[in-house]
């Protein structure tokens, strides 16, 4: 039996038809322009009252036609006033199924139902419906039974709440909470006037002056503004994962959290395309690492989820993933680079190091009255540069690539972060095997793993041995397949490009025993 979603749908649909409000306003500026006066627009009132029924009456159109039905074989979803179109989801190919209930939906009894596969496209859901809370937990539930086994014993992860504060910090970014202030102060004198966003931004000046301490009150406020922003990310995300909980069945992964607004996730196991164990600098100096799921439809909207162990040790980490997903297990460096590419990888970082400053220098000898302000600003601009540069280090110490049967362990640093990429070989849609004029004297090259994901995902692994790297991954020199231009990632095992094939040479690889 076909159903409806929930009535809230109503005003979703009304906002797709917010576009016609615009023969409204036009009229009104129009009658401004002519001279015309209230009465003469209050006579033509009617045109805009019926442009008003027409919306609703659309969206009302568009919700009543509007129907879902479950059933063991998959989801179904009729939909479309004049031109009908009816979608239909086998269940054997749901790769993740999520509940999300907001809080403004909490009071209307209605939660947010979506359905991911790799049929859609990398940036939304491929169904995403409002539906009444207790059908949407009937067909997450549906959905759970399912994948369930009754000879499985389901095992179930609590991290404890310092952990969770860990990945919290983590996670958060000082850019979207001053974004959030500067959204806020500008909404702020558009609702309530300009004067009081005047009077918020006379304040918070006032406030970076008065405690200042004789640094320049500019600088002061950019800090300011980059702690209070990130005081405001962690918060969120503090709140997001509050109540963090992950159950593993025989064919599934399901996770919890939140509190103001309440998320669980169904996600297929053997779906999921790969798990990234990922440090920053501070979390690698105090020994923390969190684990990541990397599957379609998991982490895909901008405040979803994407953890799956919190910050732990990694004695710890080890233990809670083999208790977990004991098919992805790490194995140790087999390649690695050598001591004398360090070079190669402190090269980007160490260039803005050395040039900030002494463009800072140089200013302050063109406008010595703005020398105080210019050495401030260079100084906040040193942090993520010499932040940059540590984590590069740390990736020449750590940075490699380990297999174990058909799991491969890729160690590698992008951006601020250090990753350790557990990958199934199935789930490699290409290899490339870069090698610059430089590195082919010393038998070197870049790797670049491309996985199998919803979008372009690259895991780059710098200067290693190309003989250790061709044989790792169980290809040699007649076996690759040059790479040509900046094509796409194929279902292809290996792309190499090598100009310089008599530098190849013959090497062991760790990993087979015997």
């Amino acid at each position: 039996m076909e159903h409806r979603t929930h009535p809230i749908t109503l005003l979703q649909m009304v906002w797709r038809f917010l576009f016609l409000l615009i023969f409204p306003v036009a009229r009104g500026f129009l009658t401004a322009l002519s001279g015309g006066t209230v009465s003469i627009w209050l006579d033509g009132a009617w045109k805009d009252i019926l442009i008003i029924a027409v919306i609703f009456l659309l969206a009302f159109l568009q919700w009543w036609c509007l129907r879902y039905h479950w059933e063991p074989a998959g989801l179904s979803i009729r939909k479309g006033v004049l031109f009908r179109r009816r979608m239909f989801i086998p269940t054997s190919k749901i790769i993740t199924m999520s509940l999300t209930r907001p809080f403004y939906l909490k009071p209307v009894g209605g939660v947010q139902l979506r359905v991911d596969t790799w049929a859609g496209t990398g940036n939304n859901m491929d169904i995403s419906l409002i539906l009444p809370k207790k059908a949407a937990s009937a067909i997450f539930s549906k959905q759970e039974n399912t994948l369930a086994d009754p000879d499985f014993t389901p095992r179930e992860y609590h991290p404890k709440g310092l952990y969770i504060t860990c990945l919290s910090a983590i996670l958060s970014s000082s850019f979207a909470g001053v974004l959030f202030f500067a959204t806020f102060i500008s909404q702020t004198g558009s609702l309530l006037g300009q004067e009081f966003a005047d009077r918020i931004t006379g304040t918070f000046e006032r406030l970076t002056r008065a405690i200042a301490w004789g640094i320049p009150p500019a600088t002061v406020a950019v800090a300011y503004l980059i702690i209070f922003g990130w005081l405001y990310s962690f918060i969120r995300n503090l709140i997001r994962h509050k109540n963090f909980v992950v159950r593993r069945h025989k064919q599934e992964l399901l996770i919890d959290s939140g509190i103001i607004t309440n998320r669980s996730y169904s996600i297929r196991l053997d779906e999921i395309n790969y798990i990234d164990i990922r440090q920053s600098l501070v979390t690698k100096l105090l020994g923390l690492y969190s684990v990541f799921v990397n599957a379609v439809g998991y982490g895909k909207e901008k405040d979803d989820i994407s953890a799956m162990i919190p910050a732990n040790s990694w004695d710890r980490l080890q233990r809670h993933l083999h208790f977990l997903l004991p098919e992805f297990t790490t194995s140790p460096r087999q390649v690695k680079p050598n001591g004398g590419a360090i070079f190669r990888f402190i090269l980007d970082p160490l260039v803005p190091t050395l040039l900030i400053p002494a463009a800072g220098a140089v200013i302050a000898m063109l406008f010595p009255s703005w020398a105080d302000f210019t050495y401030s600003i260079v100084c906040m601009a040193m942090i993520p540069c010499l932040w940059f540069l540590a984590v590069r280090l740390l990736d020449f110490f750590s940075s490699g690539i380990g297999r174990q049967g058909n799991i491969f362990t890729l160690r590698y640093s992008s951006g601020k972060q250090l990753h350790t990429v557990v990958l199934p070989q199935k789930r490699i849609s290409q290899i490339v095997l870069r090698q610059s004029p430089i590195q082919a004297f010393d038998r070197r090259c870049d790797v670049f793993v491309y996985s199998m994901s919803e979008k372009r995902t690259r895991h780059h692994i710098r200067n290693l041995d190309v003989a250790q790297a061709m044989e790792i991954f169980g290809c040699n020199e007649t076996g690759a397949i040059p790479f040509i231009g900046n094509q796409k990632p194929l279902i292809s095992l290996t792309e190499y490009l090598h100009p310089f094939p008599h530098y190849l040479r013959s090497w062991k690889p760790f990993w087979k025993k015997g």
